[in-house]
């Protein structure tokens, strides 16, 4: 896609998390904390707390954890654990894909990654995440466009009424009108009222019901006057597969042509810059925003929600369309640590590893918890929190590579240490994550999909410079080294 200079910095971006750690059948259950004469219960719900630097004291063989701009917990840490070869892939399998994005906008970004100055009207308007069929059949179809800049959008349109997307047929599908403000990091998203399935997660902000085909490029232009107002000089962006023979409505290559399948599917625009790899284990290179390299073979990855091999790669992972009244990425409005910074973020409270087996809630090796402080920076209530999934290591994950399904937990107690540390312990409230459907993931979640704090709600909201401390919980189907990157997602 084309884009216009950047006027100004985006704000800082913030990784909640990006783990390298190795699960290990022979790791220990958790260890209960001996008893301390200060231990004293204080139920809590949120904390007032300064932003600060979040001290972690790791132990050998696990590598110190980098924290940077009080708000950027990097955790690297491979333990020695033994592994279990990966066992057998059942015959509903599951897939994933991911991201995580980290520190700001003065650091580079990955050469590939870039704006062109040529774009046709001012914004940074991108198709982020998308679907030409579902379990509902041809127009089980949506279409969600991201403003991927750090200021509001204000739709004003070239000529017509709106913006528009339109098919490769160059049949105006759904139109985005003039006066709409997309937020910054904000959606907008179109769906087919016929047989749209999702409604549930998301509801469309404009609709259409004429089937596009599979396959078919797509893109979106500066106005909806169709016809000869639909050409290259107009367009935001598009993408289209290999099969599309117009080049105005694909970028590059195309992405690779699907076999069609009625299946819970959805290509999503990488924020990551890894391109959807399940088994990479490094820091993701694009700091901010998302990968838009002018080929949509690049930019873009297959998910689904039961690692369907359709011919754009397997992957665990699930649609998550956004629409404008969906939670918006806010990394930068918040500080994320450890919730007992006396003890190695390995080791309980901070990191719980269930060895006990449950194949029936995808955790045939136990169960992965992590649990982290999230602090409101954004200077106002929070009412929503969410987590989206941008990297994770899951299905099909070869051996060594541990595959993680993301699962729903509930609310809990436990012992955390009182500061100083030393002088006792402190029983906390620790709250839970549910992973948000539709659709159905039968398989546990991966890549895209979101996992939401129920307790933050409009009449128990999160004050500004308050905390909560919350819980993330993985089944483990394969052992193995693993990483987990998530994107902070709220309403104010």
């Amino acid at each position: 896609m084309v884009r216009p200079v950047r006027l100004s910095l985006i704000a800082l971006s913030v990784v909640l998390m990006l783990f390298t750690m190795q699960i290990g059948v022979s790791a220990k259950k958790r260890n209960v904390k001996k008893k301390s004469k200060a231990a004293r219960s204080v139920p809590i719900f949120v904390i007032p707390m300064a932003p600060q630097r979040v001290p972690v004291i790791v132990a050998a063989p696990v590598l110190t954890p980098t924290v940077r701009d009080s708000s950027l917990l990097h955790m690297s840490a491979p333990s020695q654990a033994t592994r279990q070869s990966a066992p057998s892939v059942p015959s509903a399998p599951a897939t994933g894909s991911g991201s995580g994005v980290g520190a700001g906008d003065n650091e580079k970004r990955p050469a590939w990654y870039r704006f062109n100055p040529n774009a046709p009207t001012a914004g940074s308007l991108v198709i982020s995440e998308f679907r030409l069929r579902g379990p509902s059949g041809a127009n089980d179809e949506f279409i969600e466009i991201y403003n991927d800049s750090g200021a509001d959008h204000t739709v004003a349109a070239g000529s017509g009424t709106g913006y528009a997307v339109a098919a490769s047929d160059g049949t105006t599908r759904c139109s985005i009108p003039n006066g709409t403000v997309i937020p910054a990091r904000g959606h907008f998203l179109c769906t087919n009222s016929v047989a749209y399935s999702l409604g549930g997660y998301a509801t469309g902000d404009a609709t259409y019901a004429l089937d596009i085909p599979d396959n078919a490029g797509i893109a979106l232009f500066n106005n909806n006057s169709g016809g000869g107002a639909y050409s290259l000089a107009n367009r935001f962006d598009a993408v289209g597969s290999t099969s599309e023979a117009n080049t105005t409505y694909k970028e590059g290559t195309g992405y690779p042509a699907l076999t069609p399948f009625s299946i819970d599917y959805a290509f999503v625009r990488d924020a990551c810059g890894q391109q959807g790899s399940i088994t990479n284990l490094t820091k993701c290179p694009l700091t901010t925003g998302v990968a838009d390299t002018d080929n949509n073979a690049v930019d873009f990855y297959f998910v689904d929600t039961n690692g369907t091999s359709a011919g754009a790669g397997q992957r665990l992972g699930s649609p998550g369309p956004e629409n404008l009244a969906s939670p918006i990425q806010r990394n930068a409005s918040f500080a994320v640590g450890l919730p007992d910074t006396c003890v190695a973020g390995s080791l309980p409270p901070n990191q719980i590893r269930d060895l006990t087996s449950v194949p029936a809630q995808n955790s045939t090796f136990g169960t992965i918890e992590l649990r982290r402080t999230v602090v409101n920076n954004t200077g106002a209530n929070v009412t929503r929190l969410r987590f989206r999934v941008t990297q994770q290591t899951t299905f099909p994950a070869p051996s060594g590579t541990a595959d993680l399904r993301t699962r729903t937990t509930a609310d809990t107690t436990d012992n955390f240490s009182v500061l100083p540390c030393g002088t006792g312990t402190s029983v906390v409230t620790v709250l839970g994550t549910t992973l948000e459907q539709p659709p159905s993931q039968p398989n546990g979640g991966a890549f895209n999909g979101t996992f939401s704090v129920g307790t933050v709600t409009l009449g128990t909201p999160i004050p500004p410079g308050n905390q909560i401390i919350v819980r993330m919980l993985w089944g483990v189907q394969q052992t193995g080294k693993f990483r987990v990157g998530l994107n902070i997602e709220i309403l104010p």
